[in-house]
């Protein structure tokens, strides 16, 4: 019986200390942390989707790499901005009467996401073709011709 052995991720695109630096200290930097490496990431696995090797074009590139680390960043801001101990709200009113209340909900499950125009930024949206479509029935009913 053989052990599957996780695989160790590369470097994320973004710290702590740059996430800091580009928004607040996070309240917890394991969660951050964390985060970080999951966008990082899923963006690499999203760049091998579309055929681009983000890895390389960061190495490649500082405009690139400051692009790529701006998007990381961002998304994990999304989800440090919903609390993990309270309700997930932006903005919140009440009325007395005849008593109302209103919430609005910034990110409830807390997800790691992208805008399309991050994704665009760094060429991972758009990227998707196909290649062929066919409308023929014959392939299926052939076999029950005969």
């Amino acid at each position: 019986m053989s052990v599957a052995v996780p695989v160790v991720s590369p470097n994320p695109y973004a710290d702590v200390e740059d996430l800091t630096a580009f928004w607040q200290a996070p309240t917890s930097s394991s969660r951050a942390t964390l985060l970080l490496t999951m966008a990082s990431n899923r963006l690499r696995l999203l760049g091998e989707d579309v055929g681009v090797d983000t890895d390389a074009k960061a190495n490649a590139s500082a405009a690139y790499f400051s692009t790529i680390q701006w998007v990381v960043m961002e998304s994990v801001k999304r989800a440090l901005q919903a609390p993990v101990d309270s309700q997930p709200v932006e903005t919140y009113g009440q009325t007395a009467g005849p008593y109302s209340e209103n919430f609005k909900y910034t990110n409830p499950t807390g997800d790691l996401w992208f805008k399309k125009t991050e994704l665009q930024a760094i060429g991972l949206y758009g990227k998707q073709s196909l290649t062929s479509i066919s409308t023929s029935q014959n392939l299926y009913y052939d076999i029950y011709s005969s």
